[in-house]
């Protein structure tokens, strides 16, 4: 599964909490098979906090990726980094404060949300000129980074569905160098909602050996080394492949995926 969240980030530019939240769902329910046993009410938050962390490492790895590509160019983050950090803090906390199906039924609408833009449903922003953007001022870059961090927190993704469109319109960020300050800010909620997770879970009884909080170590530790080394492969893939194509076969999984996820709550509602 790491070795695939690197190559569909490299290859596609998004996330790979969309891919890994879900295997995680299957991994903490499925005692029987994984050997890993989480009581119900911890098994989304272990996800989402688990999924959080390994984006640290590969969303830094692509800043670091472009930094030596010479096109790390930002401007000034100070709020928009603050107000991630705290508001990853904030969503960690309501995330493990809210009951599981709440958690799920959030991150399987995240999904469709997600399907319905690689599908090209849901317009994409235009970035702002292509001249240097001064930064962002205090009071909409907390809220923006706020907004930011808290659903990265939340829903145990990158981000980037929120971040985009919020640099971009509210940053006036260009479209060009609108991805590597998105990753940037992912680095910053990513760190602080990880240990907001792991705060949150320290002295909670119940949880499975290994576990850092709700950050489950050996699990991350698994698929880590995968997400790391694969994702330049994606990046080359993506230089040879039709991704256009790629992103409507996704989108269309993606969706199956998260039909999936509300059917089988609801199921569970007895609805």
């Amino acid at each position: 599964m790491g070795g695939m969240v690197g190559v569909v980030s490299g290859l596609l530019g998004i996330g790979g909490g969309v891919l890994v939240v879900p295997f995680l769902y299957l991994l903490m329910a499925g005692s029987v098979w994984s050997g890993l046993v989480v009581l119900p009410e911890h098994e989304a938050a272990m996800a989402h906090a688990t999924s959080l962390a390994l984006i640290i490492p590969t969303a830094l790895s692509g800043v670091l990726a472009f930094r030596r590509a010479g096109t790390l160019e930002l401007p000034a983050l100070g709020p928009l980094a603050v107000g991630a950090g705290m508001g990853a803090l904030t969503g960690s906390w309501v995330a493990t404060s809210s009951p599981a199906v709440l958690l799920k039924v959030a991150f399987g609408l995240f999904l469709l949300v997600m399907a319905a833009r690689l599908l090209g449903l849901v317009p994409s922003p235009e970035g702002g000129a292509e001249a240097d953007a001064p930064g962002v001022a205090w009071g909409p870059g907390l809220v923006g980074g706020g907004t930011i961090g808290f659903f990265s927190a939340v829903l145990g993704v990158g981000g980037g569905l929120v971040a985009i469109p919020i640099l971009l319109r509210w940053g006036g960020i260009p479209l060009k160098r609108v991805v590597p300050v998105s990753l940037v800010l992912v680095v910053f909620a990513s760190l602080a909602g990880t240990g907001g997770y792991a705060l949150a879970g320290s002295g909670v009884e119940g949880l499975p050996a290994g576990a850092l909080g709700y950050v489950h170590l050996p699990v991350l530790a698994a698929m880590l080394p995968g997400a790391v080394l694969l994702a330049p492969l994606g990046a080359a893939w993506n230089r040879r492949m039709p991704v256009a194509v790629l992103r409507r076969v996704f989108g269309i999984l993606l969706l199956l995926v998260g039909i999936r996820v509300l059917w089988l709550e609801v199921a569970a509602w007895g609805w």
